[in-house]
């Protein structure tokens, strides 16, 4: 039986994979054993590498997640390797990822001889090891830098390219790693008129109250809408508030608890073309004519339909601090719409770690 060819260990500035023969071009960068692991967040960390190629520097990060927590996290969803469509609310989706072990998105800075390098690409994956959740192909990742495959990992690689024009000699590394923020589902509040106040506590147990400034039908034009195989629903309600005591910008905003109604076909396909999931990609920025000139609409879909995101002008921004959510859409506005808090919380802080 002939032996099966072993893949080469082999790292590319360009993170795209691109084909065999377009690498043969380019030069594989060469590997800087860094051997870094450290505690952040709770969880075991490691940088067991940082390669030099041509264009800058790629360096790949990887966590460790333990078996016991993801077996406790699928238990406690229900969820299955052969199953990958789940019928979850947008509140139930934003609570399983919040909880997720495998989860975690961060931004890392090189600091090259003390100037900063940032990223211009990144790319992850992670390794589960409970039966049919991994694929055999990531088994040269664990085997490389030595991972115990029955623990979980996940994988970032991120490059960064030089700030010179030649490749400057490496006296000394380090890196700065920041968490992003993670959303955490809050309160229900049903809005029924300009005025409404509801008291509410954070997650950091502090007491502040929404009062609504601002409650308004809107309706968007249809010439926003590219796609003319579907119809796409324009009626939303756009919402303007404040918050006492105030809340950072990135750390608190409403969402509709309705994920609102899908585009509906309005040209069949021919019989040679796949049949399309129903759903709304929409990135448009335009100006209401009922409002005023300076307030702007956009709106933004993705494949869990259509999300309108509403600005209002910058004078009664700035006059009352007030923040401005917009529902999802509908062709018919429902009487009553259920709005949920959402907070966004740091899980950890930065941290900074000396490389070379």
């Amino acid at each position: 039986m002939a032996r099966q060819k072993q893949k080469k260990w082999r790292v590319y500035f360009d993170l795209n994979a691109p084909r065999e023969d377009s690498r043969r071009k380019r030069r594989p960068g060469r590997e800087l054993p860094i051997h870094q692991t450290f505690s952040w967040g709770g969880t075991e960390w490691r940088i067991p590498a940082v390669y030099v190629c041509a264009q800058g520097l790629v360096a790949d990060f990887v966590r460790r997640v333990p078996a016991g927590s993801i077996q406790t996290f699928t238990g406690r969803w229900k969820l299955r390797p052969d199953e990958d469509r789940y019928d979850f609310t947008r509140e139930e989706r934003m609570q399983l990822d919040s909880e997720n072990p495998l989860t975690f998105d961060f931004s890392p800075t090189l600091l090259l001889n003390g100037r900063p390098l940032h990223s211009s690409d990144g790319r992850g994956t992670c390794w589960n090891p409970l039966p049919g959740c991994y694929d055999p192909d990531d088994l040269l990742l664990l085997k490389h830098y030595g991972l115990d495959p029955a623990d979980g990992w996940v994988f970032w690689r991120y490059n960064f390219p030089w700030k010179t024009k030649h490749k400057p000699p490496i006296r000394s590394l380090a890196v700065y790693m920041e968490a992003a923020r993670v959303s955490l589902p809050g309160p229900h509040i049903t809005v029924q008129r300009e005025g409404d106040s509801f008291p509410f506590t954070g997650p950091d147990g502090i007491a502040h109250t929404l009062t609504v400034r601002k409650y308004a039908h809107e309706t968007l034009p249809r010439s926003i809408f590219q796609d003319k195989d579907f119809l796409y629903p324009d009626h939303c309600i756009a919402l303007g508030y404040t918050v006492e005591p105030p809340l950072p910008r990135n750390a608190f905003h409403l969402a509709d608890c309705s994920e609102g109604d899908r585009p509906r076909r309005v040209h069949k396909p021919a019989l040679c073309e796949p049949e399309q999931t129903l759903s709304a990609t929409v990135c448009v920025l335009c100006t209401e004519p009922d409002l005023p000139e300076e307030t702007q609409v956009g709106v933004i879909g993705s494949a869990d339909g259509p999300t309108a995101i509403f600005v209002a002008s910058p004078q009664e921004k700035a006059r009352t601090q007030m923040r401005c959510d917009v529902s999802s859409l509908y062709f018919e506005l429902p009487e009553t719409l259920e709005w949920l808090m959402v907070f966004q919380k740091l899980p950890c802080g930065p941290v900074k770690r000396k490389l070379l």
